[in-house]
């Protein structure tokens, strides 16, 4: 079970459950904010995507440099323990996946700062 699907999937669950409350908490502040930028610009039109692209760009790539520095931590590791190319593969998708998730969760937001100047 330790290299199976299953497996894997329950070690995760066991990484994200004392994190859970946190999770929904920001799941439903973006689902909130999402529909307040939709709704704010009901009558202005399209709402223009790209003008948040930059900064959700930034706030993914700080996130992203920040899961490098904090991965080994994560598991009692440090940095002189990755010995492999798989450790190193491992430590850097996981900072890719954290960049990727950290901009399409700040996307939303940065849209709505970026159009609140905007008429």
């Amino acid at each position: 079970m330790a290299f199976s699907f299953t497996g894997i999937l329950a070690v995760l669950l066991e990484f994200i459950r004392p994190w859970l409350g946190l999770i929904v908490v920001i799941l439903v502040a973006e689902v909130i904010v999402l529909a307040l930028l939709v709704w704010r610009n009901r009558h202005r039109g399209p709402i223009v995507w790209r003008r948040g692209f930059p900064p959700a760009c930034l706030v993914g790539f700080l996130a992203g440099l920040a899961a490098v520095l904090v991965g080994p931590w994560l598991t009692t590791a440090t940095f002189s323990d990755l010995s492999g190319l798989l450790d190193y593969a491992s430590l850097i998708g996981g900072a890719v996946a954290a960049g990727l998730v950290a901009a399409a969760l700040s996307w939303p937001p940065a849209v709505l700062l970026r159009n609140l100047g905007s008429a």
